[in-house]
């Protein structure tokens, strides 16, 4: 079985970012904030749960979906130090 997930930024929040994301050729109804800034300078600990570091925005979504996009996210910022704008996870 074929995964494919796509995400979208919606927007900045101070150092947070939002991002709309969903199953590929479906409409983008999950949404989630997630604070990369935080995260890597040790403000958020690296033992946080991931439903603490990923968090879920309303009840449309999947968090296993919302970490596969953050997965893809995560090495884009780590490698520029921006978030990414929109993308996709495939496996």
């Amino acid at each position: 079985m074929a995964i494919c997930i796509e995400f979208e930024f919606v927007e900045l929040k101070g150092s947070a970012a939002q991002y709309r994301f969903g199953s590929c050729l479906n409409e983008l109804t999950g949404l989630f904030e997630v604070d990369l800034e935080k995260l890597l300078s040790g403000e958020i600990s690296w033992d946080t749960p991931m439903e603490q570091v990923v968090i879920l925005q309303n009840d449309k979504q999947s968090q296993a979906m919302a970490n596969r996009a953050f997965s893809k996210i995560f090495k884009h910022y780590k490698k520029t130090g921006q978030y990414l704008t929109h993308g996709g996870y495939y496996a």
